[in-house]
């Protein structure tokens, strides 16, 4: 039965679940994977060659797939769509931005780079908002550390929106409503994906292009789950065959199937429990505060102290880290939420604000 089809209070996901706490496990993961990345070069939480920092991701758009068709079937309003999607993602977004110009910018570049009327400041913040690549080093910011970016994490957000933006037209076509088309649009995809290194030389491409198919892949997942709620409750057996294939064929050309697979299979068993304790489902979610600032603080601290160990800049910085990302919650995202929640239809007051895409 497709995900529009059962009631709100026979399906879990549309009361209360976990997914917020496996959000914050998601972010964690993708914290140390970071801290050890930045002093030394390599992150060791890894199976086979699929690190647990880069299958975070994967999960991170998973669930996104997965509550963003909620938020399309549930609504079908596309306008409060957009508007929602912009304000989950931009006012955060544009405050990390305006302290890169106002701080970390004019504080830690290289001598002579960095200031308010440098042009580089300027265009990356333009880039970083205009969902261009992040990915490089604006006015030679952090330049004695080993990696020299200033929020590495932040080429996902670009494709975050993408995916949003994709889903609704999607949407709006016919293209994903329904169990049959969402399922062929998944595997379309996953095959795209992963027939691509085979047919041709996918290191010539902009590597966009294989992001973009590869969190596609994982956001449509995701979107399949809602249109087959039998899927979101995986069995034991089922969970336990996924981890041994993953084990066993982790390392082959499906490897990154298996892997985002058996996540996905644990991440609904932890998420989607038979009785969902409230205490687990009102933690406040930090988490995309954890993911968007993480990383210059880590930074910061790495500037002068380049010989720091992962586990001292773990210590270190894990106060700061959450005391910024509950800032950011509380100040300026969970505000702007509760704007979005007031602006609901009637009819959807069943849902809970936890789980509300």
């Amino acid at each position: 039965m497709a995900g529009g089809g059962q009631t709100q209070l026979a399906d879990p996901l549309m009361g209360q679940n976990h997914f917020t706490a496996v959000r914050w496990v998601l972010a964690i993961a993708v914290v140390l994977g970071h801290i050890w990345l930045l002093t030394t070069g390599f992150e060791p939480f890894r199976i086979h060659e699929w690190t647990a920092s880069y299958m975070a991701v994967n999960g991170f758009f998973v669930l996104s797939g997965l509550l963003i068709a909620k938020s399309l079937h549930t609504r079908r309003d596309m306008k409060a769509y957009a508007v929602s999607r912009f304000l989950r993602i931009y006012p955060a977004l544009v405050i990390i931005l305006a302290a890169f110009v106002l701080v970390f910018a004019p504080v830690y570049s290289a001598e002579g780079g960095g200031s308010l009327f440098q042009p580089e400041t300027w265009q990356y913040t333009y880039k970083v908002l205009a969902l261009g690549d992040p990915d490089s080093a604006p006015a030679q910011i952090f330049s004695q550390n080993l990696e020299t970016d200033f929020n590495g994490p932040l080429w996902t957000i670009r494709f975050e929106l993408a995916a949003y933006i994709l889903a609704g037209i999607a949407f709006m076509f016919g293209a994903v409503n329904g169990p049959w088309r969402v399922l062929s649009v998944f595997l379309l995809v996953q095959s795209v994906y992963l027939g691509a290194p085979v047919f041709i030389d996918t290191s010539a491409l902009p590597p966009s292009v294989m992001s973009l198919l590869r969190l596609s892949s994982a956001f449509l997942l995701g979107m399949t789950l809602w249109q087959w709620p039998i899927l979101r409750r995986p069995p034991m057996l089922a969970v336990a065959g996924l981890i041994a294939a993953f084990a066993l064929l982790g390392g082959g050309p499906l490897g990154e199937l298996f892997a985002t697979l058996a996540l996905t299979s644990l991440m609904l068993r932890a998420g989607l429990p038979k009785r969902a304790s409230v205490r687990i489902a009102k933690i406040p979610d930090y988490s995309y505060g954890i993911y968007i600032w993480h990383y210059p603080l880590l930074q910061v601290f790495l500037v002068g102290q380049p010989d720091l160990s992962p586990a001292v800049l773990a210590i270190m910085t894990a106060p700061l880290i959450l005391l910024v990302a509950a800032t950011s919650w509380h100040v300026i995202e969970k505000p702007v939420l509760a704007l979005k929640l007031r602006a609901r239809p009637i009819n959807q007051k069943t849902v809970s604000p936890e789980v509300a895409a």
